[in-house]
């Protein structure tokens, strides 16, 4: 059974990069990868998809942020794991989404190591 992921990031070429990164897990269908730009698009997506495992959300993105969405997902789906995805120089925001119920959270750039051991851990 794979893993259905939310990946929230305002970034285009961050899709591409998670796509090559596990074209492997894709194709054997043991990772799933479904993608929005902001926090709204994310909860309209989580409205209609009730079999997301994971969202790994950006902090700073246009209309709705990453803080915004997890105070969303604590109040509508807490049993969804977040997972931040922010730069180092965002350590104070980073705080503040563990203190939101942030599962855990990776720096940019990506390490796709470290990216697929927390999805394995959730």
């Amino acid at each position: 059974m794979s893993s259905k992921i939310l990946v929230v990031d305002d970034e285009p070429d961050f899709e591409s990069l998670i796509i090559r990164n596990f074209r492997k897990k894709i194709k054997q269908k043991e990772l799933e990868f479904i993608f929005a730009r902001d926090g709204v698009e994310a909860l309209e997506i989580l409205s209609q998809e009730l079999s997301i495992d994971i969202v790994l959300t950006d902090i700073n993105m246009p209309l709705m942020d990453g803080l915004t969405l997890l105070d969303n997902l604590q109040e509508k789906y807490p049993e969804i794991k977040a997972v931040i995805i922010s730069a180092y120089d965002d350590m104070e925001k980073i705080r503040s989404a563990m203190n939101r119920g942030a599962f855990d959270f990776l720096t940019k750039p990506i390490d796709f190591e470290d990216l697929e051991i927390t999805i394995k851990k959730h």
